[in-house]
């Protein structure tokens, strides 16, 4: 509902005009032509509606010669307020020329920029107050005189003739005192027939306003001088459910809602107090348990000698409005409040809208006279100007594309969505919009990932090797024991080769046997004899229950066991994941004489099983958390084209949800397919230049990366023998954490430096810095510094780094101040 649709009409405005006491009259001009008067005016003049438009001087002849027309002239050009008192003016009424007394004033009403636009006239009809005031003046006057004629007779009772003439001048003034009391009589007289017809007009009025009031949609009320409510029309019991009464007595004021209660009454209150038209918003609870929103307008209304007595306030539902303002506010937040690339273009491919995100990945301080174009980054810009005439074709587009830091000159990835705006009364394209999401970060991760991969699949095939060796090697175990069946001794040293060990239970007295090996990795002292409550405190207590069914099975029943537990070493402490097989050895008669088997360390192995499923449940988090996201957006999205009945954007959103839902599939999928396996890295060393390595590596990292600077300081040209794509992935990924936790517009320097024996490298940062206690937990599998989890990641890149410099025979270290940036180094040795 438009607010333009509440508006009065002329005559609407004439008729609520009328109901004030107070003649009044609207003015425009040198000439004080007539704009608008109330009836009240009109009677005072003697004059009907003909008289609109007309000048002053035309419209009351009688006017020349009096100081009226002047005066008028005289606000109008001066923009002055004249008021007068008990002022006379000769007006001809019904062919008569009479004169009236009156209090009025002409005040000068003025724009914003200072200019009178017209002149407000009130008039109060003060004639019988004047006439009454002669009338009493005269009557002192008579009262003096007898006064006088007392202090006469007085005299008189001296002379003769002076009691003859002060009796002639009695006779007069009582004849002029019964004049004076005739007079007085008919004005007397006069002043009760028009209260009588004062009364009549305002009880017809009364009964004029409320018919009005009832009949009408707008919510009206009348307040007494006081503050008081002395009437509530039909829409407010009506809205309310509360009746008359109980409105009255102030039972609209708890209606209000709490949050607007205090500010709306403070606006009344304080009309109120200065006596002038108040103006304001809130919000009313109905009898239907919600609240709708209304605008009151409250001007005050005075009496005829005016004072004040009031307001008639009226209120119209602007629910409607309010939720619609409210609606594009919380869209334009969004707008505003996102991270995503969102702009408006007009057809020549001039900008008309970049929110600030959008503003600050370009480094740009406003849009003037800028294109669509200049977002783009120089290289991708013929592949754009593809794209682009599409639009007006309602060819949509979805690019990944770079735009580019226009400050620092470097370039970041987005996915650029284009789509057409369109006129919705005549299909007309008006307008390109883009909203794109800054996929930089996804593109280094899935070159990391990449990196990753194949550094998994290297590891994969080592630990095939890896496991056709132990292939062999327990074929090899097999004929070791068929051929040294005969020798316990030479058994166990196979076993021991195989990082195996022996033990042994009799059923009978469950006397512990065990091999050295097995005494090493419990921590068992070698001179004495393993006891069973003592290897059991070496076992994980969660096991325990575990461990002792299979010792009840073998016993009992003869059953074999393979069992796999952690223990920790009772002397270091140590944690390692152990296999214990076990078999009962029977004899003729099938009764148990031994129950043994083998104690092998698997701790490699089932740390690779750790590692991965940490690892799935890391991706997942990372994979799903920015898809959520986007879903949570294209449902907001979808409501709001629903709601505007926007077909296109319901389509459109449509299809993107149910990507986004095979893409949430395709990723679940993905991560279900395979138990990840890893294992020892694949070092390939051969000879190459790191000056150029670090070329390159810094080369690639501006190509999916523009927001910092990276600085290559003078640097030491050596050849190194070594493994050239892990030290790549080294330098790479610690360039890439300082982007990370660095601030865009700060700087990455990366130095080198020869030493006796190695090489140095060193990559400093300008961002967060790091906690003391993280520094030395920063190369550990999987750490992640406190604090930082709004940064994504697997926390794994370091722990990899360190362990390729371990194994080239370097060293790796960082050095970090909080909220001054890091320093990491590493070493390599000279060929």
């Amino acid at each position: 509902m438009s607010q333009s649709s509440h508006l009065l009409s002329n005559d609407q405005l004439i008729e609520v005009f009328n109901l004030t006491h107070t003649a009044t009259a609207v003015h425009v001009g040198e000439n004080a032509v007539i704009q608008a008067a109330n009836d009240a005016m009109l009677r005072i003049w003697g004059k009907d509606r003909s008289v609109i438009g007309k000048s002053l001087e035309d419209a009351l002849p009688e006017l020349k010669g009096q100081p009226f027309i002047d005066m008028f002239r005289k606000v109008w050009l001066e923009g002055l307020v004249i008021a007068g008192k008990d002022t006379a003016a000769d007006i001809m009424i019904d062919g008569e020329l009479k004169t009236f007394y009156f209090d009025f004033e002409y005040r000068a009403i003025k724009n914003g920029e200072g200019k009178t636009i017209c002149i407000l006239h009130t008039a109060i009809d003060v004639s019988e107050r004047v006439l009454r005031q002669e009338a009493v003046e005269r009557e002192r006057e008579k009262a003096e005189a007898l006064q006088r004629e007392q202090a006469l007779n007085e005299e008189l009772a001296a002379t003769v003739e002076e009691l003859a003439a002060t009796n002639e001048e009695l006779v007069a003034t009582n004849e002029e005192l019964q004049e004076t009391q005739e007079t007085l009589h008919v004005l007397n007289n006069e002043l009760e027939l028009r209260v009588v017809e004062r009364f009549n007009q305002l009880s017809e009025s009364e009964k004029r306003f409320k018919t009005m009031a009832e009949g009408t949609d707008i919510f009206i009320a009348v307040g007494d001088e006081n503050g008081s409510a002395i009437y509530f029309n039909k829409p407010w019991t009506v809205l309310t459910g509360r009746t008359m009464n109980d409105l009255l007595a102030f039972g609209w004021a708890d209606l209000i809602h709490p949050e607007d209660r205090e500010g709306y009454l403070n606006i009344y209150l304080s009309a109120l107090a200065e006596k002038k038209a108040f103006t304001g918003e809130f919000r009313i609870l109905t009898k239907k348990g919600d609240y709708r929103w209304l605008l009151a307008n409250g001007p005050p209304r005075f009496h005829a000698d005016g004072s004040f007595a009031g307001y008639i306030s009226s209120c119209i539902d602007i629910t409607e409005r309010k939720l619609i303002e409210l609606e594009r506010l919380n869209l334009n937040k969004l707008i505003e409040a996102s991270s995503e690339f969102i702009a408006l273009a007009r057809l020549d491919l001039s900008i008309q809208y970049l929110n600030p995100a959008a503003l600050k990945k370009l480094g740009w301080a406003n849009i003037v006279n800028r294109t669509i174009l200049d977002c783009v980054f120089p290289a991708d810009r013929p592949a754009a100007q593809k794209l682009l005439p599409g639009i007006l074709q309602r060819i949509n587009f979805r690019q990944e594309i770079r735009f580019w830091n226009e400050k620092t000159g470097n370039p970041f990835w987005i996915e650029w969505n284009g789509f057409a705006i369109k006129n919705e009364k005549t299909d007309e394209v008006t307008a390109i919009a883009t909203v794109s999401p800054d996929i930089t970060e996804r593109k280094i991760y899935q070159e990391e990932l990449q990196d990753i991969n194949m550094e998994m699949a290297a590891a994969n095939e080592e630990l095939a090797t890896t496991n056709e060796e132990l292939a062999q090697t327990h074929e090899d175990l097999i004929q070791y024991t068929k051929k040294l069946a005969d020798s316990e001794e030479k058994l166990l040293q196979a076993i021991d080769t195989g990082r195996m060990g022996t033990w042994s239970i009799n059923p009978k007295t469950l006397e512990v046997t065990t091999s050295g090996f097995v005494k090493n990795l419990l921590g068992l002292p070698h001179d004495e004899p393993a006891k069973m409550e003592t290897i059991i405190k070496a076992i994980n207590p969660e096991y325990h229950n575990m461990l002792n069914a299979a010792l009840e099975n073998a016993l009992n029943n003869h059953l074999s066991s393979d069992n796999e537990y952690p223990i920790n070493n009772l002397i270091t402490g140590e944690e390692k994941w152990v296999r214990a097989t076990g078999r009962v050895f029977e004899d003729q008669h099938g009764n148990a004489t031994e129950y043994s088997g083998l104690f092998i360390d698997i701790t490699e192995q089932k740390l690779d099983e750790l590692r991965k499923n940490d690892f799935i449940g890391m991706v997942s988090h990372e994979l799903k958390t920015p898809l959520t996201a986007i879903n949570g957006f294209v449902q907001v999205l979808q409501r709001k084209a629903k709601k505007d009945e926007d077909q296109y954007a319901i389509i459109a959103l449509d299809k993107a949800h149910s990507q986004i839902r095979k893409m949430t599939t395709m990723i679940n999928g993905f991560l279900n397919v395979s138990r990840l396996e890893s294992g020892k890295l694949l070092i390939e060393k051969s000879n190459f230049n790191l000056d150029e390595l670090l070329k390159e590596t810094i080369e690639e990292t501006y190509i999916s990366q523009s927001s910092h600077q990276i600085i290559l300081n003078p640097t030491c040209n050596v050849t190194l023998n070594a493994d050239r794509d892990k030290i790549g992935n080294v330098i790479s990924n610690l360039i890439s954490n300082g982007l990370k936790y660095s601030d865009n517009g700060t700087r990455i320097e990366v130095t080198c430096k020869l030493h006796d024996t190695q090489v140095e490298i060193q990559i400093k940062d300008e961002g967060i810095g790091i906690k003391p206690d993280d520094i030395e937990k920063l190369f550990e599998r999987y750490y992640r510094v406190q604090g930082n989890h709004t940064i994504s990641g697997f926390g794994i890149g370091l722990y990899l780094s360190a362990e390729i410099i371990e194994r080239h025979g370097g060293r790796i270290w960082a050095e970090s101040e909080e909220g001054q940036g890091s320093v990491f180094h590493f070493t390599l040795p000279l060929s």
